[in-house]
């Protein structure tokens, strides 16, 4: 099963226990927003005499504010049977890509299993869950719409992943691509009823990944763009899903 990049680098960061970062508990409904449709997920089940299986499967979603759906994992019919019963408890790991990403871990119990028309597991919803933050700093889900310039190009842009130290960047695959340490400078120019003046924000690329649908940049500010972001932060408020500019 496909993962994002940035879900890749963490899950590998994860395996080679180069964990560093904020443990916290969070209420079930807000850590598991942050887990993308799709996304892995692993699974420890450990039965009442102590047999141990371990896998990996995708996030579904949730059902009401009670079950969690996950796809059913690869696994033999001898497991599937012994393994796979109602009842039985579950250690559950997720990711999440965020930013410079978190870990989910709880644990779950067997409610029930579907088998058609689709195949899947329906678990419990824990009261809280544990999330390791990896990232030094918070980063805020926005999504603006912004004009790059470097050098002498001028490209349309949308800003995401928003934080005191730097941003993520979104651009077309068919543009100019951006090599890391390039220095840019980034104008938001989201619409606002007020037209409000917006800050000037600058730094250097530090990462890249690119895919056939977007080209995505790691920014890290320098200076004049950290003084940049806090004056933007203050223009921003929660619309209900994410951080948007005022009206």
């Amino acid at each position: 099963m496909a993962t994002n990049s940035a879900a890749e680098a963490l899950k590998e960061k994860i395996d080679n226990s180069d964990l560093r970062g904020t443990e916290t508990i969070m209420k079930s409904a807000d850590a598991l927003a942050m887990v993308a449709h799709s996304s892995e997920v692993t699974i420890n089940i450990t039965t009442p005499v102590g047999i141990k299986y371990q896998g990996n499967t995708a996030f579904i979603g949730t059902y009401e504010s009670q079950y969690i759906l996950l796809e059913m994992p690869e696994m033999s019919d001898d497991d599937y049977d012994y393994f796979l019963q109602e009842g039985f408890w579950m250690n559950v790991r997720a990711i999440s890509p965020r930013g410079e990403g978190a870990l989910l871990y709880f644990r779950s119990q067997i409610i029930h299993i579907i088998k058609a028309p689709v195949a899947m597991l329906m678990i419990s919803i824990p009261s809280t869950i544990k999330v390791l933050q990896l990232r030094k700093e918070p980063r805020y889900d926005v999504a603006l719409a912004a004009i790059i310039y470097c050098s002498d190009h001028k490209i349309e842009a949308e800003v995401r992943d928003l934080s005191k130290g730097g941003c993520r960047i979104v651009t077309s695959p068919l543009v100019r691509s951006f090599q890391v340490n390039d220095l840019i400078r980034v104008e938001i120019v989201e619409r606002t009823k007020t037209k409000m003046a917006l800050p000037l924000m600058s730094g250097k690329i530090c990462n890249l990944q690119r895919s056939q649908h977007n080209a995505r940049y790691g920014l890290m500010f320098d200076d004049i763009g950290k003084e940049g972001v806090k004056k933007l932060l203050g223009c921003l408020k929660f619309d209900g899903s994410k951080l948007a500019l005022k009206a």
